[in-house]
């Protein structure tokens, strides 16, 4: 009788150090996550775009897992800065970021400007002709913060760029926020004619980044930095940007 009751108690005991063992590699498991930006995260089925690949191909080079979660950016954001072992790709690197997160490697670099439609407004826009127009921009998105640093009176927010193309095709909003890349695909996203769009003042430049989590531990961190450098030497990251159609600044 007595070893009857012990027998549980030792299953009981294997049981959890057996689940402890289980739930200590889920937790060192890096999560992917693209920020949805196109064209470098897009909202395919399982995640596609130029960062989504820059990302599988990494992980595929370390045995780690491809799979890659899509989420709105300002979720993905926030998702990144309050988690463990998480890589996101690709927040633009900014001072109001800089702390949040550990910037693994860069990805690819970008300009961020005024888009005017060809229809409303032919000859390029700057930033001081903005007073009477409505600003278009993506929530959280360096477009924002850039647009609230012109002091521009009128300024409208969406969780996609797509919506912000449209919007300027119809004559909803007077001039967008973003960067460029981001707003030739969303133009062709929306159906419409990429030479309708008429690039403007540059107002940043910036280099878009892979980030990690402030927790993932530094040994992590610098395994995915060396793993995305030899991909920049060995021309991969460069066959990726040709695909996706990418035009550099």
């Amino acid at each position: 009788m007595h070893s009857i009751q012990i027998r549980p108690a030792m299953f009981a005991r294997r049981y959890c150090f057996l689940l402890g063992l289980l739930f200590a590699r889920s937790a060192a498991a890096v999560i992917l996550i693209g920020a949805e930006v196109p064209p470098f995260v897009l909202s395919t089925a399982g995640g596609s775009g130029l960062a989504v690949e820059i990302l599988q191909e990494a992980a595929r080079r370390l045995n780690e897992p491809t799979a890659v979660q899509v989420m709105p950016f300002a979720r993905a954001l926030a998702v990144t800065k309050q988690g463990v072992d998480i890589l996101l790709a690709p927040p633009g690197r900014v001072a109001s970021r800089e702390s949040s997160y550990q910037w693994v490697a860069p990805l690819v670099d970008e300009v961020f400007v005024l888009i005017s439609s060809k229809q409303f407004q032919p000859k390029p826009l700057v930033r001081n002709q903005l007073e009477s127009l409505t600003i278009g921009v993506m929530r959280n998105s360096v477009g924002e913060g850039l647009a609230a640093g012109l002091f521009i009176n009128s300024i409208e927010v969406v969780p996609m760029e797509v919506t912000n193309a449209k919007k300027l095709a119809t004559g909803r909003i007077g001039a967008w926020v973003a960067s460029w890349n981001t707003a030739l695909h969303a133009q062709r996203e929306a159906g419409l004619d990429v030479q309708d769009l008429v690039r403007g003042e540059v107002l940043m430049r910036t280099t878009l980044y892979v980030a990690a989590s402030l927790k993932m531990s530094p040994q992590n961190v610098q395994r995915w930095r060396v793993v995305l450098e030899k991909m920049r030497k060995d021309g991969s990251i460069e066959a990726i940007e040709k695909k996706y159609n990418y035009q550099s600044p």
